[in-house]
């Protein structure tokens, strides 16, 4: 009798276990999100300024929109900064502000701009801050239109200077 339990005990636990792969295989498929990360690095402008900057960038696509998160440290307490995705890599310089009609509006909603204080982005005193970003639209990310695709994130010095950026992948 012992034996059959445990038997049925390892049959229940490996049904479980099938049926959560499953459903967590079927959870990121139907959901239809992806997911891009990328690490922030001061560009040459901004370590030129003598910034030391570091952090971090999620883009997540759903079936209907977009949102992008960042988490900067670094950055100085008494300035105010914008932040954008973008449509270049950080190597080409991160290229001009993504946008989902290419040439249209230059703001929100057909740009995504990141923002933890009205339309800009600020830090705290210790020069950090987290901000996010979202947009009715699904990002274009595929390989075929790598110039029109959201590529990166990037952190603007007040003035438009880029002093920031982060891949997307």
């Amino acid at each position: 009798m012992r034996d059959h339990r445990v038997g049925v005990r390892r049959g229940i636990g490996a049904a479980v276990a099938a049926g959560a792969l499953l459903v967590s295989a079927g959870a990121a498929t139907a959901g239809g999100h992806s997911s891009y990360h990328g690490v922030f690095h001061e560009t040459g402008v901004g370590a030129g300024l003598g910034y030391d900057i570091h952090g971090s960038a999620k883009m997540t696509i759903g079936p209907s929109s977009t949102t992008v998160k960042i988490n900067v440290s670094g950055l100085d307490p008494a300035k105010t900064y914008g932040s954008h995705l973008h449509n270049g890599t950080c190597a080409t310089g991160g290229g001009g502000h993504y946008q989902d009609i290419a040439g249209g509006q230059i703001v929100p909603p057909n740009e995504l701009w990141l923002t933890n204080s009205g339309t800009s982005l600020r830090s705290n005193r210790g020069g950090v801050a987290h901000a996010t970003g979202s947009a009715p639209w699904i990002a274009r990310t595929s390989a075929t239109a790598p110039t029109t695709n959201a590529r990166s994130v990037v952190v603007h010095e007040p003035g438009g200077a880029r002093i920031a950026c982060a891949d997307l992948s």
